[in-house]
């Protein structure tokens, strides 16, 4: 698998990714026989690094692309001191020039082309030296000029050379009060980039990412470094060797896009390894694990605000409730890690149950569930749901709605046109992105009380 990490968000959410999975195959609780562990650390090492560099480090497999040397700086020091990995100096592609004035037009239209002919090239050389090539993972903000645009611009082309590839996003939303005054532009443009381009959409919120942060860790004044943490574990809950196949990237899109209307998913975990949390419990059982999960994907009741479960820990004592409204799914993946003998072992039926998912999706294509007994980050049971469903439609509708609301007044639309961005192109993406908003939002009129 090949991470491409655009813009200062991608480049330090990707490191930390990175981080968390070298930390995790030289971790030494792992909970299983040394045999399979040697499988799994040689699986994982695969998948994310390849030779060792001179000074005895392993080298990512990623490529990192900005348009401020600055950020690439920050993100290569902090490896300095790391006896783990680093990345390959070949794999940095930057220009200096100031940013991309968190415009997307100006990353797309002018810097893109600017930093093509070095990242195609330093892909082509990933591609051809990959014994088994398993995908393109694009890592970005939306936020921004560089992520958005550059990253949309050279996903675009890379797609145009490898059509057959596998190719997944992680797009991080901004917070909603605002990181830049064209966020909900540039955000507009690269979801309706990305629909096309990727297989598959993973969606991140800020905001969300943040009450995650608040609640669980503790920590005092957040900041984006935590919010990169949380991000990261995620990430690697997921794409961690896993029982049953050998291209993790591949079974998720398969497994999550059985329509091609519905390529957007999210990450809900349960028990992540974050370093503050203090409520880290290791006797929960699986099935409060998972009943857990299943809590993540409610839905509010007369358009009230609902508590994110998300930022709850578990609990043994599943309550005897459960007339609860429940978000419909195109398709959910159950990934499971640590231990499971005797009387607590994975029974998913909770995520099971037909009603939780569109009538017209096949029983088969419901749920999937992948299992890994080796411990993650030392952790004695960690879980992820991949999800497909009807709650994505909201933060993108909101986004949406922030944005034609600036557009009717044509607030900061000469900033784009001066650098390509026509008005057809703001109405064509509005379109996509309103269409996909329609196909989700109508899930909703059919969740139900389970």
């Amino acid at each position: 698998m090949l991470t491409l990490q655009f813009g200062q968000c991608g480049n330090q959410v990707g490191h930390t990714l990175f981080s968390t999975v070298a930390q995790d195959l030289y971790s030494a609780n792992t909970g299983v026989p040394s045999k399979r562990n040697s499988d799994y650390v040689q699986a994982g090492f695969d998948t994310w690094f390849k030779e060792l560099s001179k000074n005895g480090k392993h080298l990512a497999r990623a490529i990192l692309v900005d348009t401020e040397q600055k950020v690439v700086n920050t993100v290569c020091s902090s490896n300095e001191s790391n006896s783990m990995w680093n990345y390959s100096p070949a794999n940095i592609v930057c220009c200096a020039g100031g940013g991309s004035a968190n415009n997307w037009g100006y990353g797309h239209y002018i810097k893109g082309p600017q930093l093509s002919l070095a990242a195609l090239e330093a892909v082509r050389h990933e591609v051809e030296r990959a014994d088994t090539f398993q995908g393109f993972l694009a890592i970005l903000s939306s936020a921004g000029g560089t992520g958005s645009g550059v990253g949309s611009y050279l996903m675009e082309k890379i797609r145009d050379e490898y059509p057959t590839k596998t190719m997944a996003s992680s797009i991080v939303f901004p917070y909603g009060s605002g990181e830049v005054c064209t966020q909900n532009y540039n955000t507009l443009l690269t979801l309706a980039k990305f629909i096309d381009i990727t297989d598959v959409a993973i969606l991140f919120e800020n905001d969300q990412i943040h009450g995650i942060c608040e609640n669980l860790t503790k920590v005092p004044n957040t900041n984006f470094n935590d919010l990169n943490h949380v991000i990261g574990q995620k990430l690697a809950a997921v794409l961690q060797p896993v029982l049953g196949t050998t291209n993790i990237l591949s079974t998720l899109v398969h497994r999550l896009t059985p329509h091609p209307q519905y390529k957007i998913a999210t990450i809900k975990t349960s028990l992540l390894a974050l370093p503050s949390c203090q409520l880290y419990d290791g006797n929960y059982k699986w099935n409060s694990i998972v009943w857990h999960l299943k809590q993540m994907l409610r839905a509010p009741a007369l358009n009230l605000n609902l508590t994110d479960m998300e930022t709850k820990m578990p609990s043994n004592s599943i309550p005897s409730r459960t007339d609860f409204a429940y978000s419909k799914s195109v398709s959910n993946i159950l990934i499971t890690r640590g231990s499971s003998i005797g009387n607590d072992t994975i029974v998913p039926v909770e995520l099971n149950d037909e009603k939780l998912y569109a009538d017209w999706v096949p029983h088969v294509e419901k749920i999937a569930h992948l299992h890994q007994p080796r411990k993650l980050l030392g952790k004695d049971k960690i879980a992820a749901l991949v999800a497909n469903n009807s709650q994505l439609h909201r933060p993108i509708d909101a986004i949406v709605d922030k944005a034609w609301n600036t557009y009717i007044h044509s607030a900061f639309l000469h900033q784009y046109k001066q650098h390509g961005v026509e008005e057809d192109d703001f109405l064509q993406a509005f379109a996509k992105i309103e269409n996909i908003v329609k196909v989700y939002r109508e899930l909703c009129s059919e969740e139900i009380i389970s």
